[in-house]
């Protein structure tokens, strides 16, 4: 930890790198340095520290504040938290500087209250603090509420130094007894968490160096030179990975096996990585493979050109190497994820043909793939029997952040899990485009299903698109909608890692943004199977974390949250929302905003943010404690985590379920 003198030093860098040439700050340089948003604070805090009040900040009035503040007394500086309250400087703060404050709390913190509700902020404030009801509050009013909350008051101060600190990662690493049983724990619970995943990847690696040093010794024997033998070995590899790569492509099938006891020793919910994976390494062991027939073409006396063209295996494996290449360069992330889908798409649709000239150029490759393509060729004639006929959306609901809401005719064969995921197609759209979304209703509905599908991409923003001018059509023709919606065709429905979590006793639900859909579904199932006293759950208690940045994006399933808040008699579900746009409660700019907010919440026990019961939390979650305090409360037990959202926030959530002995399971599309 810094000592007060090196904070300094820190700061007179930081100050220094900020001021440039002229070695001032001025009010534009200093808001941005401290990352304000709300001109307010701005103002409030560059007046603060601009003490000759000359319009800029020298280094030697950026010191002198900045010392009395590390070095300050608490009483002082509760005082530089109430100088910042008082706007007008005659050491009482009125409501109407309070509300200004929230207000500016408020824009600060993306948060859109309404005037009425800003008003009982104020209220709720004043009622608690001005204890001689004289319509203002005195310092020492101010210090004895801010007292009530001990964790604030020296947040309320030290936030203009810590965001002007810089963040360093320590870099020493400590080799205590200690640190040494937490490695090797991690690695125990890796192991145990992943052995399913270690022993498949061992195996898949271990039949790749067999089968490739398999067909080097065999083309040795035979005399044949160095590049030939490893143009064979890799063209046995190619053999049994080209057989594998469908295999995770086969969704009925696979869906099947995480139904059964199967799934509890193969990998399913790594398929689609798995499949990755495999496409990965193919299309390395095909450049090895043809530069190594290339080297050896230049060894023969033929031309070059002859024996490349001019034979069967030459002219098919150079063609081979270029319908591949297609393949593999628009299925990298940019092309796929970055709103050319449908370049993906049409691409691997040459997988037909692909295999057409793997069957020409290699002649035992049909004995390896006769079985995946039969496999292959009967998903895809189910896939074509559930998809011939369409249904039809019977309601579309345009929700914050650019999320559509669809209730889609439900099928009388479509029966589902919860946490299942379909394909669909939408004709208006694109009449071979499919794409996946998790099914948000619970299955115990019968007459229709609901998507909730955020707009991110190129044929997602065409659906939103779509509904909006629709929406807006039924506008203009004052009719509620048509009698027949926009059809629909859905293929599906797909297992998904979160239908184990009925097998769990206690389950952490975790989605981030839109990642909440497939929770949505499972806590419907949850509350209804829980409250018919179903014999099919197992669980004990259910932790929900739901993350989103905006505070309208709540609104997506606040009537769901709702309704559980009012149905969970036995009190099965923990709900913990987290609003991540908004500043923590401890930032010195907010911290009247949060108390406020947390004074009206008791007494009406309302979250302004949501309109739930539960508390809304600002700001990022601490994971590390919270499983900490997770696996406090239910030891021994086993816990299993669910999560749903960005990789980054999955390889976090990931290392901290191996710290503590978690089960972990992500949803891959």
């Amino acid at each position: 930890m810094a000592t007060p003198r090196q904070t300094l030093d820190e700061l007179r860098q930081v100050f220094t790198k900020i001021a440039g040439e002229d070695k001032q700050v001025d009010q534009k340089e200093f808001k941005k340095a401290l990352g304000l948003k709300d001109e307010y604070f701005a103002d409030r805090l560059f007046a603060i520290f601009d003490i000759d009040s000359s319009g800029t900040i020298k280094i030697e009035e950026f010191l002198t504040t900045v010392e009395n503040l590390v070095f300050a007394t608490t009483e002082d500086k509760l005082k530089f938290a109430y100088q910042l309250h008082d706007i007008n400087g005659d050491d009482s703060i009125e409501k109407s500087e309070i509300a200004h404050l929230i207000t500016a709390s408020l824009n600060e913190n993306n948060l859109s209250f309404k005037p009425e509700q800003i008003n009982d902020l104020v209220d709720i404030l004043f009622l608690e603090a001005d204890t001689d009801n004289s319509g203002a509050i005195s310092f020492a009013e101010f210090k004895s509420l801010i007292g009530k909350f001990p964790d604030l008051i020296e947040a309320m101060t030290v936030s203009p130094v810590s965001w002007l600190r810089p963040h360093k990662q320590n870099s020493q690493t400590v080799t205590t007894l200690e640190n040494k049983r937490t490695k090797k724990d991690h690695i125990k619970h890796y192991i145990q968490n992943n052995w399913v995943k270690i022993a498949f990847l061992s195996l898949y690696v271990a039949v790749n160096i067999f089968l490739f040093f398999g067909a080097v010794d065999r083309y040795a024997d035979l005399g044949k030179n160095v590049y030939v033998q490893i143009a064979r070995g890799c063209g046995a590899t190619l053999n049994f990975n080209g057989a594998l790569i469908l295999i995770p492509m086969l969704r009925h099938f696979m869906t099947w096996l995480r139904k059964s006891s199967l799934n509890d020793y193969l990998p399913i919910d790594e398929s689609i990585e798995f499949h990755k994976l495999i496409g990965q390494v193919m299309f390395a062991l095909a450049i090895v493979h043809t530069s190594a027939h290339f080297l050896n073409y230049t060894t023969l006396p033929a031309p070059f050109l002859q024996s490349l063209l001019g034979t069967k295996a030459g002219l098919s494996g150079f063609l081979l190497l270029i319908v591949f290449t297609i393949m593999w360069v628009t299925a990298q992330a940019p092309i796929r994820q970055g709103g050319k889908f449908a370049l993906f798409y049409i691409a691997h649709l040459g997988y037909g043909l692909w295999f057409i000239l793997a069957l020409i150029h290699g002649p035992v490759f049909w004995q390896w793939v006769l079985f995946p393509v039969l496999g292959f060729v009967i998903e895809l004639v189910i896939r074509w029997r559930a998809t011939k006929d369409a249904t039809f959306v019977v309601n579309a609901s345009l929700l914050p952040s650019k999320v559509l809401g669809l209730e889609v005719q439900r099928p009388a064969s479509f029966k589902y899990q919860p946490g299942d995921y379909l394909f669909i197609k939408c004709p208006s759209i694109s009449n071979f485009e499919w794409h996946p979304f998790t099914i948000s209703s619970a299955p115990e509905r019968p007459d229709v299903l609901s998507l909730h599908i955020r707009a991110a991409g190129s044929w997602t923003g065409k659906l939103y698109q779509l509904f909006r001018e629709q929406r807006e059509e039924w506008i203009r023709s004052d009719s509620s909608q048509p009698e027949q919606g926009v059809p629909v065709y859905l293929d599906g429905p797909y297992g998904t890692p979160s239908t184990h979590i009925f097998e769990s006793k206690y389950a952490v639900l975790i989605g981030a943004g839109i990642g909440v859909t497939p929770f949505a579904s499972i806590l419907k199932s949850i509350l209804y199977r829980n409250q018919h006293n179903s014999s099919n759950i197992n669980l004990k208690k259910v932790h929900f974390f739901w993350l989103n940045r905006e505070q309208k994006a709540f609104e997506w399933f606040v009537e769901l949250l709702s309704q559980i808040e009012i149905e969970d008699t036995n009190k099965l579900f923990d709900i913990n929302l987290y609003l991540t746009g908004a500043q923590q409660k401890s930032d010195m700019k907010s911290s009247t905003l949060f108390v406020a907010m947390d004074l009206l919440h008791s007494r009406t026990k309302v979250d302004l943010i949501t309109g739930l019961k539960s508390r809304t939390k600002t700001g990022r979650p601490d994971w590390d404690e919270i499983f900490r305090d997770l696996a406090k409360q239910h030891a021994p037990h086993k816990i299993d985590v669910f999560f749903c959202g960005p990789p980054g926030l999955s390889t976090q959530l990931k290392s901290l379920c191996t710290k503590y002995g978690f089960g972990y399971r992500k949803e891959n599309f």
